[in-house]
């Protein structure tokens, strides 16, 4: 790695921590780049050096948040898998609590297509053969929805429950009963 390289690194990690402290403080709307560039201690031309706004700043903490998260390569069951969710949201708050807690729309987007994409297709099958008469559609917002309320809920104000509970209670809402095993 070259002295630019390690420049360039150093760099784009001031503005993503100070990013994230400023999102923990004030909130993603409330936050301007002018704070991110104060807190970073950077220049305005160097901060759109790296990034061309501040919602492309915010792409690359989602995907960072979600690259590793729902990428699993080993056999797993749901119950395990869910848990390693809610778990690993749990250790990460520092990142995602005020994207969460706030609603925020493109982190919602987000957040909705990884499940979409890794949740739903675990507990589909078993719910369109309950409910034949819902729509599929209808049952993955169910599911998707269900699991980011579920999820706020525990953080907020559930955390007496361990992850393995919350994911039972879960899964017992969307009459999820059989466990099955996920090839990731």
């Amino acid at each position: 790695m070259t002295n630019i390289d390690r420049r360039i690194s150093k760099t784009k990690k001031a503005i993503f921590q100070a990013f994230i402290q400023l999102l923990n403080a004030k909130g993603y709307e409330a936050t301007t780049v002018q704070d991110i560039i104060n807190l970073a201690d950077v220049g305005r031309s160097t901060f759109y050096c790296h990034y061309e706004s501040k919602e492309l700043l915010l792409d690359e903490l989602c995907r960072y948040l979600f690259h590793h998260l729902f990428e699993r390569k080993k056999s797993i069951s749901t119950e395990d898998y869910l848990a390693h969710l809610f778990l690993h949201f749990q250790k990460n708050q520092d990142h995602i609590t005020s994207l969460l807690f706030s609603k925020n729309d493109y982190f919602l987007r987000q957040l909705q297509k990884e499940l979409e994409h890794h949740v739903y297709p675990m507990v589909a099958d078993d719910l369109q053969e309950a409910y034949p008469n819902i729509p599929a559609s209808y049952l993955k917002h169910f599911v998707v929805t269900n699991f980011i309320e579920t999820l706020t809920w525990w953080l907020k104000k559930g955390k007496s429950y361990t992850e393995d509970q919350v994911v039972r209670f879960y899964l017992d809402v969307i009459e999820m009963t059989s466990t099955k095993s996920l090839e990731i």
